[in-house]
């Protein structure tokens, strides 16, 4: 884009395709109104900007014919907002680089490059109508740093300033040709995937997911520039499958988000499978756990979803281990026996609080289990 307005003569013809091609990449930007104002420091609401554009070409056309020779686009500007419309008192002329350069600041985050969380809102609020023009799929996608609050504390800010900044190019290269990346504040990213099918944003999504898990992150404030393992949850929502507005879809996929970090975390969840994972009621179910070393413990819920269990037990379990939780859910009848994957783990009094993803259960239990929850009241 720069190349093409650092040319010593700027057509009329060239700005024009230049800022429709910026007006239709990012819809609600006020791409003409921001041109306006950073040439010419005038202001003017976004149609009003749009027709003194069309104006201006039309002042412009003659211009050059009453001239008999070809006119710079900021020269002609200039006339037709002294000349023409006569509301320029200070001009300011201003390279078409620095009004790019001026774009950015205003779209891109400061620390990591990518598009910012009010961008954000504007290009969600566009790609929605998109797909509802093109009756096509948009995909949220919402990613938060698993414990970051510890990184800073324990490394510093520095170190978690770089930590965003080599998570962005992850989130960005992750999702290469199907969405944009953002980031959404704090230590959230998010993508916006419009016309890509369900299934294969779940795929990109849990590819990045293992990938934030296997990077050798580096820790940007220690002079030996030590290597820190990080990991992330992802949250889905998906128009029109999950719902009907912008706002619904970034509610949604923040559920979802919920969901992953209740579960354990280092997980990705889609919000059309966890309406009901979005609400984790505490409930302490009585039960016994069964590793796959034959060793047997009590266990107690903390919380119960329909796609994972937090829970206590004394037993030191790896992370990744898979276990069966044998759940009492009710009196004088047989355990639901739920196979599960530990997600996480922190040391507890006497013990220690796992997080599981559940991996399996029998049909039969099943039932059982996915009636437990939904009977569960919501908090």
């Amino acid at each position: 884009m720069n190349e093409i307005f650092e040319t010593p003569h700027m057509k009329v013809a060239t700005v024009d395709e230049a800022l429709m091609s910026l007006a239709e990449a990012h819809p609600g930007m006020e791409v003409y109104r921001n041109y306006f104002y950073l040439l010419t420091h005038l202001e003017f609401e976004e149609s009003d900007a749009v027709r003194h554009w069309n104006e201006f070409k039309r002042y412009h056309a003659k211009f050059e014919k009453d001239l008999g020779y070809s006119i710079d686009t900021r020269i002609s500007t200039l006339s037709y907002f002294i000349n023409e419309n006569r509301q320029l008192q200070n001009p300011k002329i201003i390279e078409m680089k620095v009004f790019q350069s001026t774009q950015d600041q205003v779209i891109l985050d400061d620390l990591t490059a990518l598009y910012n969380y009010r961008h954000f809102r504007e290009r969600i609020k566009g790609e929605m109508q998109a797909a509802k023009n093109r009756e096509e799929m948009l995909s949220l996608v919402i990613i938060d740093i698993d414990d970051f609050k510890h990184i800073n504390d324990d490394y510093g800010h520095l170190a978690g300033d770089g930590i965003l900044r080599q998570i962005a190019v992850l989130v960005k290269s992750g999702f290469t040709n199907h969405g944009e990346a953002f980031r959404y504040g704090g230590e959230e990213f998010a993508v916006i995937v419009p016309g890509v099918g369900k299934q294969e944003v779940y795929e990109l999504s849990n590819k990045l997911c293992a990938r934030i898990a296997a990077h050798p992150f580096v820790n940007e404030n220690s002079p030996a520039r030590h290597e820190m393992s990080v990991t992330a949850s992802l949250g889905i929502a998906v128009y029109p499958h999950d719902c009907d507005t912008s706002d619904a879809l970034i509610g949604n996929a923040d559920k979802a988000l919920y969901t992953a970090k209740g579960t354990g975390k280092n997980i990705v969840c889609l919000y059309s499978e966890n309406q009901r994972r979005a609400k984790r009621p505490n409930i302490t179910v009585p039960g016994e756990l069964v590793s796959f070393r034959t060793e047997r413990d009590q266990i107690r819920t903390l919380n119960v979803s329909k796609g994972g269990i937090r829970f206590f037990c004394e037993q030191e379990l790896a992370e990744d281990s898979v276990v069966e939780l044998k759940l009492g859910l009710a009196k004088g009848y047989d355990p639901v026996t739920v196979l599960s994957r530990i997600v996480n783990r922190s040391p507890d009094a006497d013990g220690f609080v796992y997080g599981s993803v559940v991996v399996e259960i029998n049909k039969r239990d099943r039932v059982r289990f996915n009636l437990f929850v939904d009977s569960l009241p919501d908090e």
